[in-house]
């Protein structure tokens, strides 16, 4: 009877390689969004990630902190993205189009400082990109919205990964 009283989900907990993959992603999506937070992450009594904060929340020091957590590579094959318009202002980076990756997984989305995975804004950037690369390649991007709060449900999904904006076409535009 050793794991009687284990809760019930415990039996829905994946490999330990899965699982630190899983949380290694969200101190990464976390640090993305905060770069003015140090960040520091063992496994085993390992200490596999350090990010030193960063002095402010300035462009600056967003690339420092992607750099270090995306890499160089990213750096050197991105552009910066700075457009506001109307009550919605966009930031970050986007990888060019040789710059890409078999999957979605390096496509980072945030919203008024919260790492999302918002299927509205994935497609927009599918779009954006459609004439550029294969269907089956995905784009690098970091991307920063921001949105008067009154503007966007962060309820949407219990994990609250997924926002619902209250005028979509206004930021597909």
């Amino acid at each position: 009877d050793l794991f009687f009283s284990t809760p019930a989900r415990l039996k829905f907990l994946k490999t330990d390689k899965a699982e630190y993959a899983a949380v290694k992603d969200t101190i990464m999506r976390l640090a993305m969004a905060h770069p003015d937070i140090g960040f520091k992450l063992s496994h085993n009594d390992t200490t596999t990630l350090t990010l030193a904060p960063q002095a402010d929340m300035s462009a600056k020091s967003l690339g420092i902190r992607l750099d270090d957590v995306l890499g160089k590579d990213f750096a050197q094959n991105a552009v910066p993205i700075d457009v506001s318009r109307d009550y919605v202002s966009i930031t970050g980076y986007a990888g060019l189009p040789g710059f890409d990756k078999a999957t979605a997984q390096n496509q980072y989305l945030f919203v008024n400082g919260r790492p999302v995975r918002d299927k509205l804004v994935t497609g927009c950037v599918r779009a954006a990109y459609s004439d550029l690369m294969p269907r089956d390649r995905h784009p690098v991007v970091a991307i920063y919205i921001e949105v008067p709060a009154q503007e966007v449900d962060v309820n949407v999904h219990p994990n609250k990964w997924e926002v619902r904006f209250a005028r979509e076409a206004e930021v597909m535009r």
